[in-house]
């Protein structure tokens, strides 16, 4: 589960404890402002764009621009984790770190993977439900023998939840809520669809030939940062720029388009046409 906070003590404690350096991207700011703010840890891809600073003046920056910091102590398998990522205060609750809690299940009830649960359901409850859902289906999957006949249909299951929620988020979701407010995250939400639906497209030619733990491995991560973004950033701005009654007809218009797409049988089989490039909005 991330977390979001401004407080200095954790954001320092949390970075340390992972070997990580406050830092700026080069070539930005000045001789009196850091510029853009990022957090460097060794061997990060990016780590030749980034000059580590001090402490004090990575907080007097970020207390300045009026920054929060989004961070995840442990991946949904158990690892440590290194997510995190500097977003404005104001596009976030910070008395609610999990944007989305109030659609989490019940103890001992099971999530719905689809729509149509209840008539005051809005578009922002739905998607969250469905992103319980597919986590708990990466957790059952992974129970499962590689190549078993269950993991099997464990995976079709998976691919085909993956599959719907993608496109009622591309077809409906993000051209509704597009706003100038919205469009720096929407595009960064097809950026990462696109990349989930590349190592899916591989996973649906390779799943059937033995061992693929690595590469669903893979594709669990980069969901869990694409739900962690959407539930703490994307949804709390949705959430203060549209009407509950607009999203609640958002959510009727999905939950349609859900449906046609299950009458049509294995939604993940148009997946491989999706690989080119990110979807519009």
């Amino acid at each position: 589960m991330a977390k979001t906070t401004i407080d200095h003590a954790t954001i320092q404690k949390w970075v340390e404890q992972r070997g990580g350096h406050p830092a700026h991207v080069k070539a930005t700011g000045s001789s009196t402002d850091p510029g853009v703010l990022r957090i460097d840890f060794p061997g990060f891809s990016g780590e030749a764009k980034l000059e580590q600073i001090g402490w004090d003046q990575f907080f007097d920056s970020f207390d300045r621009n009026e920054l929060a910091f989004i961070y995840q102590d442990r991946t949904r398998g158990g690892k440590e984790s290194r997510f995190n990522k500097l977003v404005a205060r104001a596009n976030v609750d910070l008395g609610d770190a999990s944007a989305g809690k109030r659609a989490r299940k019940q103890d001992g009830e099971k999530p719905a993977p689809s729509a149509g649960d209840g008539a005051g359901q809005d578009a922002i409850d739905l998607l969250t439900m469905q992103h319980r859902a597919v986590e708990e289906m990466f957790q059952e999957i992974e129970q499962q023998k590689p190549g078993s006949a269950a993991h099997r249909r464990l995976f079709g299951e998976l691919a085909d939840a993956l599959a719907v929620h993608a496109t009622i988020e591309e077809r409906i979701f993000y051209p509704s809520v597009k706003r100038s407010e919205t469009e720096d995250l929407l595009e960064e939400s097809v950026d990462e669809h696109l990349e989930v639906k590349r190592i899916l497209a591989t996973l649906l030619q390779t799943a059937q030939d033995g061992d693929v733990s690595a590469e669903l491995e893979e594709l669990a991560g980069l969901t869990e940062e694409h739900v962690i973004e959407e539930e703490q950033e994307l949804f709390p701005k949705v959430r203060k720029l549209m009407a509950a009654e607009e999203l609640r007809q958002l959510a009727m218009r999905m939950t349609e388009l859900e449906s046609e797409l299950r009458r049509q049988g294995e939604p993940r089989a148009h997946i491989p046409e999706e690989t080119e490039q990110a979807a519009p909005i």
